[in-house]
């Protein structure tokens, strides 16, 4: 049979990178490199208020809410010409609600997760390969999620794990005041 059947619940628990979430997270790898051609599918459980920390993805994701009150952020660093100094003006929250479904677009700065003091969960989905053209012929590469620790790296230029998870938590508490506010202006 060519159907490959899972289960949310019984899914191999990953373990969390705690630079990648702020709070306590668990997900379950549903698919991946050894059980899909395309697809890397998570099942991810956020409890009292944690969000991921920000990153983008190389391909298109897709969110699908199944239970509780999630949010989601958009940051625009073009604005402001730079992670480390992004303000409120270049936050787009919106509430991620069980029965929609969400696409982010490939390079888009993001965080997503629970509603501040709740619990939230939902399924995500990516490609994990793109189609570029090659010298001769087009070729899959395999493609990435970048998580803020890198790209603060970068706009450091330090590998000082310190300097670096202090930005890191700078940015994280700016974006967990940021929902709060929105969450309390919505009545979540």
């Amino acid at each position: 049979m060519n159907v490959n059947k899972k289960n949310l619940y019984n899914s191999s628990e990953k373990k969390v990178n705690p630079y990648y979430f702020d709070g306590e997270v668990t997900i379950r790898e549903i698919y991946n490199e050894s059980s899909s051609n395309d697809q890397e599918v998570y099942f991810v459980e956020f409890s009292r208020g944690a969000l991921t920390t920000i990153h983008f993805h190389e391909t298109e994701q897709f969110l699908v809410p199944l239970y509780g009150n999630g949010v989601i952020g958009e940051i625009d660093i073009n604005t402001s010409g730079s992670l480390l100094e992004f303000t409120f003006e270049n936050l787009i929250i919106k509430s991620l609600n069980v029965g929609e479904i969400v696409s982010i677009k490939p390079n888009i700065l993001h965080f997503h997760g629970a509603c501040p003091g709740q619990n939230f969960s939902h399924m995500a989905f990516r490609k994990m390969y793109e189609t570029v053209p090659g010298p001769e012929m087009t070729e899959q590469v395999h493609t990435q999620t970048i998580w803020g620790y890198e790209m603060i790296s970068k706009a450091l230029g330090s590998e000082d794990r310190s300097q670096i998870l202090s930005e890191l938590n700078r940015i994280s508490e700016k974006i967990r005041d940021a929902v709060t506010t929105w969450a309390k202006d919505n009545n979540l």
